[in-house]
């Protein structure tokens, strides 16, 4: 499931955002440089929009930000990696270094739950998220999220 989202160029491994507002400036214009179609100011506006209601922190080390929109067709997922971290603001105060922001079309609720499950799941997995950090290629990233998704 996850697998079929996946595109290195939505595949940020050195990113630079130092809060939670840069991060999301910085992983937005993934979305829209693979997504011509889609708003910039629209998709930021959604995503903060969600944060509002609660952080999306809310795993250790990672961030799962989310918002739905009427602009796509199927979900698109971007990826990022900080190896130093970023004040996120989330529930457990701690930085956040592995960021999975999804774009979900507003007609799918149920794919929508089922995606954020299963990559719940995924980070159940012994050693995934110290498996990410350890990553030097967006090409190796989307291998470790298969093999732990396919571990399932």
């Amino acid at each position: 499931m996850l697998e079929e989202l996946l595109r290195p160029e939505t595949i940020n491994i050195n990113l630079e955002s130092e809060d939670k507002d840069e991060v999301f400036e910085e992983m937005t214009e993934l979305f829209v440089a693979s997504c011509p179609g889609l708003d910039r100011s629209e998709v930021l506006d959604s995503l903060f929009e969600r944060e509002k209601k609660m952080s999306t922190g809310i795993i250790q080390g990672i961030a799962i930000p989310h918002a739905i929109t009427a602009k796509i067709k199927k979900p698109i997922c971007a990826v990022g990696i900080s190896k130093e971290g970023i004040d996120y603001e989330a529930l457990d105060g701690k930085p956040v270094h592995i960021i999975f922001m999804f774009l979900f079309p507003a007609d799918d609720a149920a794919l929508h739950l089922n995606i954020l499950k299963r990559l719940a799941l995924m980070f159940d997995v012994p050693d995934f998220y110290k498996s990410l950090m350890d990553k030097n290629s967006c090409a190796q990233v989307v291998q470790a999220i298969v093999q732990a998704e396919q571990s399932l």
